[in-house]
């Protein structure tokens, strides 16, 4: 069975206005991960069923009119609340006085996070009942969106309704060209229309673009557009600075890469790490596809393994550079944060780079001892998984993020040792302090350790 399923039935309309909402007007019933996210109690007819009726119209247009940001606009904490990303993202602010579900879709890259709501629609009389969210793939998102596009084209076209802003649209995205697609994702991710750009918006991102090189795969998420150039100059000339004086040798973690990570190395895909044992975390997929935290969890998990760590804590940076095999200076000198950091745009927190005689090199933004370990391990997380590309560590909630985020905070606050210390089934805002400082972490990364492995209950 598909994750995600969208069927329509179309019905004839009466006394609806508009051709393309009258041929379009059909039940519409829509699940996903087990859920019936149309499911509506209807108060006129006092009755519950599992489908709306309403013109599909709307959301085909929603859905071709925000196709580049759906699928290739990432979210960030400085989105949060980000009415124009609301508005991109969500469902629920484009209804058009119908009764739409609340659902939001944001992508991360190769995974398309949807959450639905429970939610009265005063106007309709309907009561939408279920509430969720489930990670999909996000080619099969698009070719189920796709699909829901085409059919209601097709309807429009069988009734003589022709030449609307939906066909329009569409046409031009099934009809770009190479250039044309990654312009437009690179925009979209910017938070930009890619069809209604100014001059100076264009020419920034063609200089961003030209600038950033490497980088810009997790730069475009992170960038505020109404910044100042300076920051992303920053950032490129902090790369050069990275490679000729930041390289660490971390000889005992390369040669443990070959041993721990050969298909890595041999195929750089961390899809492969996770081919096998998906269900030690509660919310495996259950199609045995590896999510980018569950990635993260089981790298972390086998350096720990390699490293003969156990559940043991690395609450100093000595601690960290004794188990890596490394100098507590040379650790102490890539962790420090580096000089022009401070004009770095504020969702940056590193780089990851290669010196030219291929070590790797870090450059961190991180003033408290405890974030300069995580993101340290954070960075050293993307060494073991992405060898041999540069990138940088951000806030945002990028698939790369989200799993140097997670083999970070199973590196230095692994499952095992939390553990080995809970031993009731719920715990506290003070067990969790405890906690954090035994293993020199935030109290948010062991709070997020704690929920993401089943722990223990978080009163």
């Amino acid at each position: 069975m598909p994750q995600l399923s969208i069927d329509i039935d179309w019905v004839d309309a009466e006394g609806i206005r508009g051709p393309e909402l009258s041929a379009t007007w059909a039940s519409l019933q829509i699940r996903a991960a087990g859920s019936i996210v149309t499911r509506v109690l209807d108060t006129r007819a006092r009755t519950v069923r599992d489908f709306i009726y309403v013109p599909v119209y709307p959301l085909a247009e929603w859905l071709a009119t925000n196709w580049w940001f759906l699928t290739h606009e990432f979210g960030s904490p400085a989105k949060e609340g980000n009415p124009d990303f609301h508005r991109r993202h969500s469902l629920s602010a484009n209804r058009e006085g119908y009764a739409f579900p609340s659902l939001d879709v944001v992508s991360s890259g190769s995974w398309t996070h949807l959450t639905w709501k429970r939610e009265k629609s005063a106007w309709t009389k309907v009561e939408f009942l279920e509430q969720g969210e489930m990670w999909i793939d996000s080619d099969e998102f698009r070719e189920n969106c796709a699909d829901l596009i085409d059919s209601v084209i097709r309807r429009l076209v069988s009734l003589g309704v022709d030449d609307t802003f939906l066909q329009e649209e569409w046409r031009a995205i099934q009809t770009a060209g190479e250039d044309e697609l990654q312009f437009c994702q690179t925009a979209a991710g910017m938070g930009w229309d890619p069809y209604a750009l100014d001059d100076g918006q264009y020419n920034w991102m063609i200089t961003f673009a030209d600038r950033l090189g490497a980088l810009l795969g997790e730069a475009v998420p992170a960038v505020n557009a109404d910044g100042p150039p300076e920051e992303w100059f920053a950032i490129a000339n902090a790369l050069w600075r990275t490679k000729k004086y930041r390289g660490l040798p971390l000889h005992r973690i390369q040669s443990l890469r070959h041993e721990a990570y050969p298909e890595v190395v041999a195929e750089p895909d961390s899809q492969a790490i996770f081919d096998e044992h998906l269900t030690f975390l509660p919310d495996a997929h259950p199609h045995g596809v590896a999510y980018p935290w569950h990635v993260g969890y089981k790298s972390a998990q086998r350096l720990r393994q390699q490293l003969e760590l156990d559940g043991q804590p690395l609450r100093t940076m000595p601690e960290l550079a004794k188990a890596l095999g490394e100098d507590a200076g040379s650790i102490h000198k890539v962790t420090r944060p580096l000089a022009a950091s401070s004009g770095w745009p504020a969702l940056v927190d590193g780089i990851i780079t290669r010196t030219d005689d291929g070590r790797p090199a870090f450059a961190l933004r991180a003033p408290r001892s405890d974030s300069q370990r995580f993101h340290f391990c954070r960075a050293l997380g993307e060494f073991l998984l992405s060898p041999d590309s540069d990138t940088l560590l951000t806030k945002t909630y990028s698939e790369r993020q989200q799993r140097n985020r997670a083999f970070a905070a199973e590196f230095l606050a692994p499952a095992s040792g939390l553990r080995d210390r809970i031993a009731q089934p719920a715990v506290d805002a003070d067990d969790i302090e405890e906690l954090a400082a035994d293993f020199g972490v935030s109290p948010y990364v062991i709070e997020h350790q704690i929920k993401n492995h089943g722990i223990a209950r978080v009163v």
